[in-house]
């Protein structure tokens, strides 16, 4: 029996009558005339020298906490609405308000922000000790830490401002297109109009042939926008470009600060995705071998060998998550439960979706909301996994106050992980058909493929955008050949050919408010490796820390969380080679199926 009643999320119960509703009208105008006098607050804002001033500087950060909280459910209730009708007009005038809204908040972040960071150490140490603001030490001490990434204030406010219009508004363009574009795609008895996200769901189906129309269907489409890409990518990197310039700074100095981890802790990662390319290389051949192929083709990458355990149906899935969650921790399963209860989760598979999935917080009402597509597949089974850890991360960080709840990429990935690896260590045990073993070994080391070969390829072309631009405007033809000839160093000469349009197609280059939207994957990825393998052998006596931890990713920086709770040096490249034992136990399983599938091949023949 479904725990959930529909297969689509319930988003009334945030904001009842849609985006275009009274409710989510009345909020927006509540929150911008709020705003707006936080905003003439903050610039009234002089230096901060005594009691007096600290006093108005500490209700004026307390007041901005509180309507973020606001903010953020707002986003929530838009972006969900915009992901679900990618094409409607009201969801894509409440995501634009949502967005105007966080511009304005950032305008009245600047001078507070700015008054921290230049204060007296005298006067920020009796501002730390505050009375109402002891929470938000954490986030004080980081923005006094941060302070070298911002402009001046008045140059600070005016790129705030001019954000709106500028790089946030060539995401939302990308984003419109994207979302407006479709496909043709032969399936063989007639061509239908399919979005990316419908057609991306071609791209590892069973049969070789509509794989490969799918990818031709997929390149021949975002060709058709692909100027309107690369111009839209002219100009993000453009602005980031020059406004590192202003600031000192270099490209990678923001995002990683963004993401809370040491410019140490990158390289020793990276280090660790370029010794993995051996493994990456024997699961390649593996596959090619199991496929009759001399190489792999791309779409084949995304495809599994092996027999599927039947259709996976979502009731069957949520009882199945619910189930393995239990095992490890009775919260984390109740909690998931009540997430499909309370239909937090959309699944539908229908036209005007945007593709991907994603979790999103609801902060006022301590919930959360799940947006995918299901497939009816294992891997639909593993995202509902991983966006359900998200969604559990998001409980334990209620528990804290909202300025300890500023998670970072990289720690964000944490606990989806960990749910998704329970859920495939639980199906793994349970597989006795030889077949159903190998698709699921085939998907684990699939995933492995794209956090090792695919994340660090994503991030050599991110950094190879910032060379070109420096050259000039970006230029498609130009961009599908830097992408094809990183791809391919990345995947390696077992696989024949990569997606030259995948400068185009994966939205995380477009995203304005964030830059090198990838390493943090990759740090994701084998960090909650190194949590698995540290929590999961105790049980459910492992919980109780699991969660201490988790409750610490929104206000600290990654090293000292890795070295304070599992005793890890995340500098050191044998910290994350740590990680890789689970995918090199899973390659010599995948090779022995591998083995035992062509013997029994060749008997039966």
């Amino acid at each position: 029996m479904s725990l959930a009643p529909s297969p689509v999320w319930n988003l009334d119960s945030i904001f009842p009558g849609g985006p275009a509703g009274e409710a989510f009208r009345v909020a927006a105008c509540a929150a911008e005339d709020a705003l707006r006098g936080l905003l003439a607050r903050a610039e009234k804002l002089g230096p901060i020298a005594d009691d007096a001033a600290i006093a108005l500087l500490a209700a004026l950060l307390l007041d901005l906490e509180t309507i973020g909280v606001t903010l953020q459910t707002m986003s929530t209730f838009a972006g969900c609405h915009a992901a679900a009708d990618a094409t409607g007009r009201d969801a894509l005038r409440a995501d634009a308000r949502s967005s105007e809204l966080w511009t304005l908040f950032g305008r009245a972040s600047v001078v507070p922000t700015d008054r921290v960071i230049r204060m007296d150490e005298g006067v920020f140490l009796r501002l730390l000790a505050w009375d109402g603001l002891a929470h938000m030490r954490g986030d004080l001490l980081e923005r006094r830490r941060l302070g070298r990434l911002r402009l001046p204030e008045a140059e600070e406010s005016l790129s705030t401002e001019l954000a709106r219009d500028g790089i946030l508004a060539w995401g939302e363009l990308y984003d419109e297109q994207a979302g407006a574009l479709k496909m043709a795609f032969d399936r063989g008895n007639g061509v239908e109009q399919l979005s990316p996200g419908q057609l991306s769901q071609q791209l590892s189906r069973e049969d070789a042939a509509v794989r490969e129309r799918a990818f031709e269907a997929q390149k021949t489409g975002w060709r058709t926008i692909g100027s309107i890409c690369a111009k839209a990518l002219t100009h993000i990197t453009g602005t980031r470009i020059a406004l590192n310039a202003r600031r000192g700074l270099d490209a990678l100095d923001e995002p990683l600060a963004t993401a809370r981890i040491e410019r140490s802790t990158l390289d020793a990662m990276l280090e660790t995705a370029r010794a993995a390319t051996p493994l990456m290389s024997r699961y390649i051949a593996a596959k090619a071998r199991a496929m009759g192929k001399e190489k792999l083709g791309w779409t084949d990458t995304f495809a599994l060998l092996g027999r599927s355990s039947g259709t996976v149906s979502y009731d069957y899935a949520q009882d199945f998550i619910v189930e393995q969650f239990r095992t490890f921790s009775p919260r984390l399963a109740t909690f998931s439960e009540r997430a499909f209860r309370e239909s937090w989760v959309e699944v539908e598979d229908r036209g005007g979706k945007r593709g991907g999935g994603f979790c999103a917080d609801v902060p006022t009402r301590n919930e959360s909301r799940i947006f995918m597509t299901w497939g009816n597949n294992e891997r639909s089974l593993a995202t509902l996994a991983h966006e359900l850890g998200h969604a559990f991360h998001n409980e334990i960080l209620a528990e804290v106050p909202p300025a300890q709840r500023r998670l970072p990429m990289t720690l964000a990935e944490t606990a989806s992980t960990f749910g998704e690896a329970l859920v495939r260590e639980a199906a793994l045990a349970d597989a006795t058909d030889p077949a159903v073993r190998l698709r699921l070994l085939d998907a684990s080391l699939s995933d492995a493929l794209a956090y090792l070969s695919n994340i660090p390829a994503r991030f050599e072309l991110e950094q190879r955008l910032y060379e070109l631009r420096a050259q000039g405007p970006l230029d498609a033809q130009e961009l599908e050949a830097e992408t094809t000839a990183i791809f391919a160093r990345w995947y390696g000469p077992g696989v024949a050919d990569v997606d030259p349009m995948y400068w185009a197609n994966k939205l995380h280059f477009y995203i304005g408010s964030i830059a090198f939207y990838n390493f943090p994957y990759l740090f994701g990825y084998l960090f909650s490796a190194l949590v698995y393998e540290h929590f999961r052998p105790l049980g459910p006596a492992g919980a109780p820390g699991y969660e201490r931890m988790l409750r610490r990713t929104g206000d600290a920086w990654a090293e000292p969380i890795a070295l304070e709770e599992l005793g890890l040096d995340l500098a050191k490249p044998e910290t994350w080679a740590l990680a890789l034992r689970s995918v090199e136990r899973d390659l010599v399983a995948f090779e022995a199926a591998v083995g035992q599938s062509r013997a029994s091949e060749a008997a039966a023949g």
